[in-house]
């Protein structure tokens, strides 16, 4: 094949490209219902006509972008904790981009692009339930498992969504005071996490 007949598709692949981050970009910033093919197609400096032609329309990009940003997120995730099952503490504050597309599909009621994880089959969330259901050898997971892994992820979610809000209702204004909470706020969700994945195995 000469290289003429390679440049459509590589085009191709690099127009998709501009559009899932695009698309993965504006998820977060507006949320899919406020983001339009048109927004999408302007950041990613394509023509618009590409969404649907590439993708069959809106919501096929925005599976494709959340679908990106699940992978990348599992990634970021199991880096983060050195391969362990159990994210580092506080480590999905630094993962802003597939948060803030959670949590705007999640407000936007998008509940199965916020589950993409489980369609993909990436889910940290997930795979911290599976660890604790195997290490004690149950069946499937009970009411008390589910609770602590829960409780986990919502102290994960809210301090990486909130951090800011949080930081000025407590009156935590100094850089040096506000890495020291974050540090006691690790140490915290560590000594949970480990306490009671302990108790429940």
């Amino acid at each position: 094949m000469h290289d003429l007949d390679k440049t459509p598709t590589r085009a191709r692949a690099t127009s998709e490209e501009k559009l899932i981050n695009a698309a993965a970009d504006l998820l977060g910033e507006l949320g899919p219902r406020a983001m339009s093919v048109r927004a999408i197609a302007d950041r990613a400096g394509v023509n618009h006509g590409l969404v649907h032609h590439y993708f069959e329309g809106k919501e096929g990009l925005l599976r494709a972008a959340m679908t990106r940003l699940v992978h990348e997120h599992a990634e970021f995730a199991k880096k983060q904790s050195g391969g362990s099952p159990v994210p580092a503490p506080l480590a999905l504050a630094n993962d802003q981009r597939y948060l803030r597309a959670v949590v705007r599909s999640v407000l936007d009621g998008e509940m199965e692009l916020a589950q993409m994880e489980l369609t993909a089959g990436v889910s940290v969330p997930r795979g911290v339930l599976r660890h604790v259901v195997n290490a004690r050898q149950l069946q499937s997971a009970d009411a008390e498992t589910k609770a602590i892994v829960t409780i986990g992820m919502a102290m994960e979610m809210g301090w990486a969504a909130l951090e800011p809000f949080l930081f000025a209702v407590a009156e935590v204004i100094d850089d040096d005071e506000k890495e020291r909470v974050r540090q006691y706020a690790r140490g915290f969700r560590k000594t949970f996490a480990e306490r009671n994945l302990h108790e429940l195995m």
